[in-house]
Order: structure tokens, then sequence, then C-alpha cells
């Protein structure tokens, strides 16, 4: 197993992140490669079973597609941060036109395609930043005598 791949399990063997994309195909790619990487996977094709995904699993990140029938992946990371305001969302994306609206909703915005070690890299970094800003202050202790 490369190193990478080994540190990547042993840092988010934890870690699940929902991936909603309309495309089935799209979905067991991204899911497979995910999971080779260490990270637990919960998957929806629309927006609907991602909110119910969401709202039943405790996810660490969520990865949208853009393009998706009735409702757009920017307008599902609003009822996403009604719930949970501080999960970081990535808009990951075939589509050459995002506007800007858009890619204001989420943290980050990745093309669909993109090589596996910077999905992984962007996906960890955004999952480390929210843990420790999740984290509460260290305890500050004062020894009497």
């Amino acid at each position: 197993m490369p190193a990478q791949t080994a540190r990547s399990q042993a840092n988010h063997s934890d870690a699940v992140i929902l991936c909603v994309d309309d495309d089935d195909i799209i979905l067991d790619i991204v899911r497979l490669t995910l999971e080779k990487n260490g990270f637990s996977v919960v998957t929806a094709n629309n927006w609907r079973s991602a909110l119910d995904a969401f709202k039943s699993n405790l996810i660490d990140l969520v990865m949208l597609d853009y393009e998706m029938p009735e409702m757009k992946g920017h307008e599902v990371a609003v009822w996403i941060r009604s719930v949970d305001p501080t999960v970081p969302i990535i808009l990951h994306s075939g589509s050459p036109n995002i506007p800007d609206i858009a890619t204001r909703t989420v943290d980050a915005l990745l093309p669909k395609g993109v090589e596996t070690h910077i999905l992984v890299a962007a996906i960890s970094d955004l999952i480390m930043k929210s843990r420790m800003g999740r984290m509460p202050p260290p305890a500050i202790g004062f020894l009497s005598s």
C-alpha cells in the first residue's frame, strides 16, 4: 500500500463524506476512490435523499454536483447549511460555467476528473480545519500550593 494511501486511512478512518450526484456511475467512482483513500462514504443521487442522509448521519464533509435535476448543488448547500452551518462543502462539477453565487455558498470548487491526490488533499484539509474549529479551547490549569 502506498504511503500516501496508508497515511490517509490512518488520519481519516472516522471521516464520513456525503457525496451527492445524479449520475450513478460518477457517484460509484467517487465513492470507490474515497473509500480506497480511507474515508467512509454515504451517497445520494438527488437533493431529497441528500438532506435525509445528512440529517440521519454524522457527516464530516459534503461533496455536491452542481448540475442536478430540480435543485442545483449550491441550492442543496444552502439547505445543508441551514441544518449545520459549519460542515465543509465542496462543489464537484463538470460544468464550465458555475455562477459566482454558487461558489460563494461552498468552501471549495473542484472539477470532476481532478487527480485523486488533489481531491483527497482538499477533503483532508477542509475536514482538518473544520475539526480544529469545532474543538473547544484548551483548558488552562493553574497549580496552587
